[in-house]
């Protein structure tokens, strides 16, 4: 192990390469894809020091010379990743930097709305690790009459094929008779796989659309479906601000 003081551990500097989040690094060294100076590294105490070359699936790597930061407002369809082995979009064919920006967290193909793009691993863990509390908001529509007494499970929490989901928050919910149709806002402050429809399905309760209007204090506000724009710095910082919980 190098003791340098500008030695910094392997996973974090492929974080700030712009390669993945820190969580993502470690998991491409744990499988044994990545290299230093040409010998292939799957432990996680390893630094790294100025001089050092540093391979992710045998590509040469080093540190951005600047962060980006995107909000998406992602349409229906398309998939939540930065390459996909079936040539389909993704979202990161809708901004400029697509060569070298990931996707923070994911929505699935069916879902909308807004999506965090950069290139910063760091920023992105902060975002997505389940020991920052990020909550996000959505506009939800089901079937039929959304009960009381469902809602309140769904606030407290339910437990899933052997997985705890936590409770999410209810705002404005009303329902339509004519169309059998219930909508409202929800607050969620985890981020599993599919959590929401997951969450509604175990109550048999079909998701009709769903779509993620706010990350944290940013919202999509007038955006329209497709579009992207850059954050602005003092937006990058609140959202950091609010994941470490200091504001």
């Amino acid at each position: 192990m190098n003791s340098s003081n500008q030695a910094i551990r392997l996973q974090k500097f492929i974080a700030q390469a712009g390669v993945a989040s820190r969580r993502k690094a470690e998991e491409l060294i744990a499988q044994g894809r990545v290299s230093l100076n040409g010998k292939k590294v799957t432990e996680m105490g390893i630094h790294v020091v100025p001089g050092d070359e540093v391979r992710v699936n045998g590509k040469l790597i080093g540190l951005e010379a600047q962060k980006v930061y995107y909000l998406l407002n992602k349409p229906k369809g398309i998939v939540s990743t930065a390459k996909d082995e079936k040539n389909r979009t993704n979202v990161t064919d809708f901004v400029p930097d697509h060569q070298r920006v990931f996707p923070v967290g994911r929505l699935d193909r069916e879902t909308t709305g807004a999506l965090i793009l950069t290139n910063d691993g760091e920023f992105a863990n902060f975002m997505t690790h389940p020991r920052y509390d990020m909550p996000k908001k959505y506009r939800v529509s089901v079937d039929g009459k959304l009960t009381r007494a469902i809602s309140r499970q769904l606030e407290s929490g339910v437990m899933i094929d052997g997985v705890e989901y936590k409770g999410i928050e209810f705002e404005m919910v009303t329902y339509d008779l004519k169309k059998n149709r219930s909508q409202f806002t929800v607050t969620l402050h985890e981020g599993k796989n599919r959590q929401i429809r997951k969450m509604f399905a175990h109550f048999k309760i079909p998701v009709l659309k769903l779509h993620r209007y706010a990350i944290g204090s940013l919202e999509l506000e007038d955006m329209k479906i497709g579009m992207y724009r850059e954050l602005r710095p003092f937006e990058v910082k609140k959202l950091l601000l609010t994941a470490k919980g200091e504001i």
